[in-house]
């Protein structure tokens, strides 16, 4: 009796946690992908800051070698034209409305987050192609066979490409995101300071806490958005036995193109409402989900009217806000993409062949 208890003991220290897996599975993830999920965001990134650099330097070339003698750098704050020197600025800062202390804050915050857009764009693409491979090279290269000999079930192997494709690669291109503003914040700091122009107007304005806040809070937004696509994709790539990307995005564009054809030889010629859904809703969402800000697609026009971006901060609400939450169609395709990932996780059980 002692000896079967000590066995079961031993098997239950032996078999790993269902979370210990999980992570190591994400781990395998990573480490297979390193260079899509970490390499692709990081050089990204340093081609925008070259051109950065490079654009400025070519600025201020042309500026010192055109310049007359009457003309100056100067900052415009408020309703005024400011001489580009300490003492003036500091002057025309003291005297500013809060309004207009509100529009700097705005414009530099604001500058700064459209320069950490560029891995969030290659993240799009990254994340797009990671799910359309994703099933379809492990029965290509037979790999398969060996990760269904391991003790892992097909649920937590789909699962863990799930979250690696929409929680741990955006979270990898954010990190990067925000190193990028700081180094583009770095080098416009560099040419206000050989040009005469306050840090304070940069760095006094710099809402960095606000950054973070809005773009960590745009990671679940972006999951349950991308659910459907990444469902699609993944379905595409367990069930199709070659060249899943003619599927994944064929497929729908054929639909669509026949729906609207049939649409048009029964003489409705005018846009449907019906057939404007499908393509917005369906066809559009189905191959721009992996691309961050893409859920704007499915706020409504009234939406749009009543939150449109006349500031940063109705911009970001306009992102973030209740109404892009509240949004029928954010989770209606969320609750499609779970069962298209359920469908991927079947087909991965028998099909071990591409």
């Amino acid at each position: 009796m002692n000896a079967v208890a000590d066995n079961a003991n031993a098997i239950a220290r032996t078999t790993p946690h269902p979370t210990h897996r999980m992570k190591t599975l994400l781990k395998r993830e990573f480490w297979e992908h390193k260079g899509s999920f970490l390499w692709a965001p990081i050089i990204t990134s340093v081609i925008f800051l070259v051109f950065t650099i490079i654009g400025s330097s070519a600025g201020q070339f042309a500026f010192h070698k055109f310049q007359s003698e009457s003309s100056s750098w100067v900052v415009h704050i408020g309703n005024q034209d400011v001489p580009a020197n300490s003492d003036s600025v500091r002057q025309a800062l003291a005297n500013a409305s809060p309004t207009d202390l509100a529009q700097m804050h705005d414009a530099v915050n604001g500058v700064l987050m459209v320069a950490g857009v560029w891995p969030l764009m290659v993240l799009g693409f990254v994340v797009f192609f990671y799910f359309l491979s994703a099933l379809f090279d492990e029965r290509k290269d037979r790999s398969v066979l060996f990760w269904k000999s391991m003790p892992v079930s097909d649920s937590e192997t789909v699962l863990s490409k799930v979250l690696s494709g929409l929680v741990v690669a955006p979270l990898i291109a954010i990190a990067v995101s925000l190193v990028t503003m700081l180094a583009f914040a770095l080098i416009i700091s560099v040419f206000m300071l050989g040009n005469g122009l306050p840090l304070a107007l940069l760095w006094s304005n710099l809402d960095p806490l606000m950054i973070i806040g809005q773009m960590l809070l745009l990671v679940p937004l972006y999951a349950l958005w991308a659910l459907p696509t990444a469902g699609w994709l993944l379905l595409c790539s367990a069930w199709s036995r070659r060249v899943p990307f003619l599927w994944a995005v064929g497929l729908p564009l054929l639909t669509g193109a026949l729906v609207s054809w049939a649409v048009m030889l029964n003489g409705m010629y005018r846009d449907t409402p019906v057939l404007s859904m499908m393509w917005k809703h369906d066809i559009v969402r189905l191959l721009t989900g992996t691309f961050p800000g893409a859920h704007l697609i499915g706020l409504s026009e009234a939406a749009i009217h009543r939150h449109g971006p006349e500031n940063l901060h109705d911009g970001l609400r306009y992102i973030n806000g209740l109404d892009t939450w509240t949004t029928p169609a954010l989770w209606i395709g969320a609750v499609i993409g779970i069962v298209m990932i359920f469908g991927a996780i079947r087909l991965r059980r028998w099909r071990t062949e591409a």
